[in-house]
């Protein structure tokens, strides 16, 4: 393989799939002094020296192209500054990249709405993930867990076994309670109508929970059906996508179809998995925006812990600061219909 220090000039590596990026590509004119401008399309070079050199480095192609220039790699926000810095004053994308660009803090502040808009370009025209970081074969939740998840019992393997970019899909069943307080209940339609959790008091209700993969995706789905008594049965579906990326962190999103997201985070002490509250915030444009509104949706914290060789029992609870416990809803789960063994990547 050819090292990367040989290379000359400066190397544009896009997603050529990409309405902006590929725009921005041909667009893109520099500065003499740093030599010929190659690009590069991430989606037909896979085998290229510098694909492989990147993707070592951790850089995320589906998170922002990536500029090379002597033996230096700029991601994302840093690319788009660097254009603006080392761009030619001349035309009218140079110009506009320049003027918006050309400060630190605000390509920072910028760049996750001109990536988010990227990531909804790329949905709306039914284009896939460049994933040059995912690994396939192993677990979505297997960077959440990190060190963790060689220690978690095979029921919790087996319940989080889910691969990204992948069709996997199973289903467990099981038995639940829920607890609401008599405020919440009011807003017991607007909460069916903005998909998320079913406000009512009821026991020993038949639930069914799928876990499902998306094939363009690290996102991973809980799609769970509550038999409450009546012909149609409470759906509450939500997606889980990881905030710290494809190689590790135990930070996620839970997004409801309302768009409205718990920010949360995964650990393991030994005998529970523990989903520790981290906030709240809007999923928009393929970023999740931090709301400050812990004080009025209350706390949410989650366990989940093993209770027999294919059994394992869970409990999530709401805690308003002025009401006190708001909301809970506990149950019991089989695993036995989900196979240990993995699978074929």
């Amino acid at each position: 393989m050819m090292h990367h220090q040989t290379y000359k000039g400066a190397w544009f590596i896009y997603d050529g799939d990409c309405p902006l990026c590929r725009n921005a590509a041909m667009a893109l004119r520099l500065k003499a002094e740093l030599g010929e401008l190659h690009l590069l399309n991430a989606r037909d070079a896979a085998d290229h020296p510098l694909m492989a050199s990147l993707t070592a480095r951790g850089l995320d192609l589906d998170e922002g192209m990536v500029i090379y220039h002597q033996g230096r790699y700029f991601h994302g926000r840093d690319a788009m500054h660097f254009m603006a810095v080392y761009g030619a004053p001349r035309g009218l994308f140079n110009r506009l990249n320049r003027l918006l660009f050309r400060a630190p803090r605000m390509a920072a502040i910028l760049y996750p709405f001109l990536r988010g808009v990227r990531n909804t370009l790329l949905g709306l025209l039914g284009k896939n993930r460049i994933a040059n970081l995912a690994n396939r074969a192993e677990p979505t939740f297997k960077p959440i867990f990190g060190a963790a998840w060689d220690k978690l019992p095979d029921v919790m393997l087996k319940h989080y076994k889910n691969r990204p970019f992948s069709d996997d899909r199973y289903r467990i069943h099981g038995r639940m309670s829920v607890t609401t307080h008599p405020l919440l209940k009011l807003f017991a339609p607007l909460s069916r109508l903005a998909g998320a959790v079913p406000l009512v008091d009821a026991t020993n209700i038949p639930v069914t929970v799928d876990f499902e993969s998306e094939p363009n995706s690290r996102a991973f789905h809980f799609n769970r059906l509550f038999y409450l008594g009546g012909k149609t049965p409470y759906n509450f579906h939500s997606r889980m996508i990881p905030l710290d990326g494809p190689l590790g962190g135990s930070r996620m999103a839970e997004v409801m179809k309302c768009r409205l997201c718990w920010r949360l985070r995964f650990r393991f002490d030994g005998t529970h998995v523990r989903l520790l509250h981290d906030g709240y915030g809007m999923h928009l444009f393929g970023q999740v925006i931090p709301l400050p509104i812990t004080w009025l949706m209350g706390r949410v914290e989650a366990e989940e812990w093993v209770t027999g060789d294919d059994r394992f029992d869970m409990c999530v609870k709401i805690h308003h600061p002025l009401l006190g416990q708001i909301y809970e809803y506990r149950g019991s789960f089989s695993t036995a219909s989900i196979p240990l063994e993995a699978q074929d990547a």
